[in-house]
């Protein structure tokens, strides 16, 4: 069969399935019984048309639930992969922040002591642009959502953080490691500061 042959199929089989789609029917001879059919056959057809735009916005209503959704799973999984990764760093940062304690006897000991603390300076601020951020502790107001007390001091007065034991962090806001830290009065540590200064008068 040739080409044009059966571009005639096509066009042929296109003509019948438009033929069919469209509903077939006498008119009466009657004028007013033609009117009232068309009438009737035009609310039908308004009424399929209403309940085909319906479905169409359901259907594009519920896609855009699904992209929504999953555009929500994807930062949820990304999330996270970055807090696991960076949960695996944190052990290296104690270890910077340890090695910042040592004591620097020698001009070597003092170059190292620089190194390390370049090193951790940059790895922080490379965190820092992922959203990691260190949790202030020492001397803050003690908050236990971000502070978790492996010490308690005796007295009154506010809680405050006395010592910081292993630092916490947050990521993107949320606390993924609590900040390791001894609990003190605000009470205490103003008593003790004034007998400080006493004793030196």
């Amino acid at each position: 069969m040739t080409e044009e042959g059966l571009a005639e199929d096509e066009d042929g089989a296109a003509a019948e399935e438009s033929a069919e789609a469209v509903p077939a029917f006498e008119l009466p001879e009657d004028p007013d019984e033609a009117i009232a059919l068309l009438i009737s056959e035009l609310l039908a057809t308004r009424a399929a048309a209403a309940e085909a735009i319906d479905k169409w916005k359901r259907s594009v209503a519920e896609f855009d639930n699904y992209r929504k959704r999953a555009q929500r799973d994807q930062a949820a999984m990304i999330a996270r992969a970055s807090e696991r990764v960076l949960g695996r760093l944190l052990p290296v940062l104690d270890s910077l922040d340890a090695a910042m304690g040592m004591d620097t006897r020698t001009s070597s000991d003092e170059n190292i002591r620089r190194g390390l603390t370049g090193t951790r300076d940059l790895l922080l601020s490379t965190l820092a642009r992922e959203g990691l951020e260190p949790i202030e502790a020492l001397g803050e107001v003690f908050d236990p959502n971000v502070h978790e007390a492996a010490q308690m001091g005796e007295g009154s007065g506010t809680m405050v953080v006395a010592a910081e034991w292993r630092r916490g962090y947050t990521l993107n806001g949320r606390v993924i490691r609590a900040s390791l830290v001894a609990v003190g009065y605000e009470a205490a540590r103003t008593e003790e500061t004034a007998a400080e200064d006493q004793a030196e008068e």
